[in-house]
């Protein structure tokens, strides 16, 4: 009798680790096997579960917006229609069964994929001798280098991305700046016009000095003199 006792005692115990073990053991997450329709045309994965901070600023910006369900809102299709603009990448697709090779859902894609490009109906930035507008050689562009070099020697974002945003959006920059306080030149007399003449312009580079300016999300800033400020705008608070 006292043998069947503990069997039953047994038996009870087994029975509770079960229900406390075998729900974890077997799904360890509630929901991991409720899958999203990936069938149906378009894109039904909602983004802002992982990418809630890209999509508040993307949601409180005037651009890049208007490609999904909504032009005031922000949404999947907006993500799809940069993420994969570059056509030329094959991306996974559950309508057609199609499984990604060059990205799998979405791929980084330079600004200049289409404010490059006239065909795509976005702005053109030109002025810097990379987009498909007549004459864009970008001979006068004060920026030129800045936006030459980002693409050849910045290996952070993709091609000219890292000026784009620089200038664009609300992200903080400092630049380490050298400026030089001297300018040498030769004056000569020129007998034949009987005027003076100009050459020889160099920069005196003994005369460098390294200027660190910074600006915040606001456009807020200061200017820092071999490490000491000497002035600051607006709220003058780093970064």
């Amino acid at each position: 009798m006292r043998n069947a006792g503990r069997l039953a005692l047994l038996i009870v115990v087994v029975l509770a680790l079960g229900f406390l073990v075998l729900p974890s053991t077997v799904s360890l997450f509630a929901g991991q096997h409720d899958w999203y329709d990936i069938d149906t045309a378009g894109n039904q994965i909602p983004c802002q579960k992982c990418h809630a901070d890209i999509y508040v600023e993307l949601n409180g910006s005037p651009y890049h917006k208007g490609w999904g369900t909504s032009n005031t809102t922000a949404d999947e299709g907006d993500c799809v229609a940069c993420h994969q603009a570059n056509t030329s990448i094959t991306y996974a697709n559950g309508t057609t069964n199609q499984p990604g090779t060059g990205a799998h859902a979405a791929a980084t894609i330079a600004c200049m994929y289409c404010h490059g490009d006239s065909t795509t109906g976005a702005p053109v930035a030109g002025g810097f001798g990379l987009s498909n507008l007549a004459n864009d050689t970008g001979t006068y562009a004060a920026h030129f280098d800045f936006v030459s070099t980002a693409n050849s020697s910045s290996t952070i974002l993709l091609d000219e991305n890292e000026a784009c945003i620089a200038c664009h959006t609300h992200v903080a920059v400092k630049i380490n700046f050298t400026h030089y306080k001297a300018l040498e030149f030769d004056v000569t007399w020129n007998t034949t016009s009987s005027a003076y003449e100009t050459s020889n312009y160099a920069i005196n580079t003994s005369t460098g000095t390294v200027y660190t300016i910074w600006g915040n999300a606001n456009g807020d800033g200061g200017l820092l003199n071999n490490s000491t400020t000497t002035t600051t705008w607006g709220t003058g608070t780093w970064p």
